[in-house]
């Protein structure tokens, strides 16, 4: 991790001071192809944050945040090459001259070699941070854990390189937000349903068929994060409740941008100036 610089969430300008601002959390829901030009321009007014392969759209937000991925040894050198290519379409010009931030997840020792690979001028604008997964198995134990976290971020008694997770990066970039002073966050293209990433859709296969086959075909199948798999509750139940308990404990609140999401109707709709529609 040469030349990276280890996160302190509290203290990092790993985004611009909240003055008033929303913060987008841009996920890779089939939802963000139904953005319009105007609902971009009102996020290019506030921050923005675009996760992992949000790259494939042409607005590019304020940061950009890469997990790195556990790869089996026989699939190392796929994704080693996989990564060179990605790479050639996130560091093109339009990414490069708006010189957004990247914050990366400290991968695990043997995974250091595919980091996503960024240009050597953004080096100096890029973070890693760490996670912490919420120890608690039932879902009154996660609630506590969830209130004990808001009330130590809210007095900055956290670890400032190491942000709470629930297997999610859309719950640890929820807490960035948070440390970083914004209060109103909006979660778009965060769908967690069964639909293809918004880059399947055709205008993306057309423009960039060499990026898009190197991902498996849609198989229907709900987002992966949308199940719990070891943890008390799946992502959109976590989102539900970390949700409810920012509004109690007076930190902030989750809003959801895309009617189609399936959050729609279990949070508060973002409400779009008219502007956007």
């Amino acid at each position: 991790m040469s030349g990276l610089s280890l996160a302190n969430v509290f203290d990092a300008p790993i985004l611009s001071p909240p003055r008033a601002k929303d913060l987008f959390i841009l996920g890779s829901g089939s939802s963000v192809n139904e953005l319009t030009h105007g609902h971009f321009q009102h996020i290019s007014g506030n921050e923005s944050i675009g996760i992992n392969f949000w790259f494939f759209n042409d607005f590019v937000p304020n940061l950009f945040s890469f997990d790195a991925g556990r790869l089996e040894p026989n699939e190392q050198e796929q994704g080693r090459l996989s990564l060179v290519t990605l790479g050639g379409l996130f560091n093109r010009k339009s990414i490069l001259d708006a010189r957004p931030k990247v914050l990366y997840l400290r991968p695990h020792a043997s995974d250091q070699d595919f980091l996503f690979p960024i240009a050597k001028d953004l080096q100096s604008v890029a973070w890693v941070s760490g996670r912490a997964n919420m120890i608690s198995l039932t879902e009154a134990g996660l609630e506590g854990d969830i209130r004990v976290m808001l009330r130590r971020l809210t007095h900055r008694d956290l670890p400032g390189a190491v942000l709470p997770d629930n297997g999610s990066s859309v719950v640890r970039l929820i807490f960035l937000g948070l440390s970083q002073g914004y209060r109103k966050i909006v979660l778009t293209g965060v769908d967690l349903d069964s639909r293809p990433h918004f880059w399947m859709n055709d205008i993306y296969a057309e423009r960039y068929p060499e990026y898009v086959k190197l991902f498996p075909a849609p198989d229907d199948k709900l987002h992966g994060t949308a199940e719990a798999r070891g943890r008390p509750l799946g992502n959109l139940e976590f989102l539900v409740l970390l949700d409810r308990i920012m509004r109690e404990e007076k930190v902030g609140q989750l809003f959801v941008g895309s009617p189609s999401s399936r959050l729609s109707g279990l949070l508060s709709p973002y409400s779009w100036p008219e502007s956007a529609n």
